[in-house]
């Protein structure tokens, strides 16, 4: 049995990423999608072991099972993270998956919106964005309001590729990802899974914000629509 992980980044097309690999039928992702496990984040949760985990997320593995995974998209901000899923899975395989850093920001802002952690509007944040990250005392697992510095991606992607071996890990781009069969299974491709499979989540939209402006559905449902080619 393999092991798995979506580590980031947020706001990215990460919950589109869970459903492609959760509906393969030999890949099982821990559920629910939200609230996110992040049981490699949580000191407390990691101390109860290799096992717990194992019993409190895949239970319902079967015959045709070759991946377990979780998706956790607060773990690529923090070092101790890859290193706590390396001590678990040294053979792990890591997923991250990137965004137009422009779109990914407006879709974080507009998401800290949505859940009552954000009062200014998007300039006036943009320019606090600095001051409020010198605040440590956050009440979520990662600064809300890191809109512009969340996308200054290989910050967040070099200590993976220290830790672990390139062979491990797969960047992935939701925008060639999105509504496109052959990049989906060139992904089950590289897990080494069945590549012939076709989820019926291909063409969904999910995770998508509330408050997000009119231009931005229109892209996103542009992404969802299914393929010309």
């Amino acid at each position: 049995m393999q092991f798995l992980v979506v580590v980031g980044v947020q706001r990215s097309g990460s919950t589109y990423l869970y459903q492609l690999l959760n509906k393969h039928p030999q890949i099982v992702m821990a559920q629910p999608v939200r609230p996110e496990p992040k049981f490699f984040l949580d000191e407390h949760l990691f101390n109860k072991g290799k096992k717990y985990y194992q019993k409190k997320y895949f239970n319902n593995i079967d015959d045709k099972t070759l991946y377990t995974g979780e998706k956790s998209t607060s773990y690529i901000e923090y070092i101790t993270c890859a290193l706590r899923i390396k001590q678990f899975y040294p053979h792990v395989r890591i997923l991250i998956i990137l965004r137009d850093p422009v779109m990914r920001a407006y879709s974080n802002y507009c998401f800290s919106i949505d859940n009552q952690l954000e009062t200014l509007t998007f300039s006036q944040a943009l320019k606090a964005e600095k001051q409020r990250l010198a605040d440590k005392q956050v009440a979520t697992s990662v600064n809300p309001f890191a809109y512009r510095t969340r996308g200054y991606y290989i910050n967040y992607i070099k200590p993976y590729f220290d830790i672990f071996h390139q062979s491990q890990i797969k960047v992935l781009i939701i925008e060639e990802l999105a509504n496109n069969l052959e990049y989906t299974q060139d992904l089950y491709k590289w897990l080494g899974v069945d590549p012939q499979f076709v989820p019926d989540s291909f063409s969904k939209v999910y995770n998508e914000t509330v408050n997000t402006p009119i231009f931005l559905q229109r892209i996103n449902r542009k992404l969802a629509e299914p393929s010309l080619l």
